[in-house]
């Protein structure tokens, strides 16, 4: 028997929700475009593999470099880099700063963005109630007992026919 406990492993501290859009064209285009995953994961407060994610154009294909927030957008990622688990402790206002630098879209830019966004079923950070969404996990969804039921049925039903 094996007679070692398995040790359980800390979840990260990073900041919890869906990424504004603002913060990842700031994680692809801004002024730490160049350093490493594990130092831009660090300064946003996020994982290594979300970084990953954004730099190789996994999500967020929609943010491209032409992208120019509108003033909710920005308003979102200060939001986000308030619920910094560190924000005291490293220099957020170097992001904050770099944040407010950037010219805001026109009504056109936004439009065109915002269809741009919808066309590629990207979220946005809030829900309709206005809380603070979740940041996915899809993978750790479990199958509900309503669709498994209908799939069963539909199984029934192409046997019998």
């Amino acid at each position: 028997m094996n007679d070692q406990v398995k040790e359980t492993k800390e979840a990260p501290e990073i900041i919890r929700g869906r990424m504004p859009v603002a913060v990842v064209y700031m994680v692809r285009f801004g002024n730490m475009k160049n350093e490493s995953t594990k130092a831009k994961a660090d300064k946003f407060g996020t994982t290594v593999g979300k970084i990953d994610d954004i730099v190789k154009g996994r999500n967020f294909g929609y943010v491209t470099e032409a992208f120019r927030p509108t003033q909710e957008q920005k308003d979102q990622a200060l939001e986000w880099f308030k619920r910094h688990p560190h924000y005291d402790k490293q220099n957020v206002d170097v992001l904050v700063n770099e944040l407010e630098a950037i010219p805001l879209a026109t009504p056109e830019e936004a439009a065109a963005f915002e269809a741009a966004r919808s066309a590629a079923r990207g979220q946005t950070p809030k829900t309709k109630t206005g809380e603070t969404a979740d940041a996915g996990g899809g993978n750790r969804r479990r199958k509900s007992k309503k669709a498994s039921n209908e799939a069963e049925a539909t199984q029934a039903d192409a046997l019998l026919a």
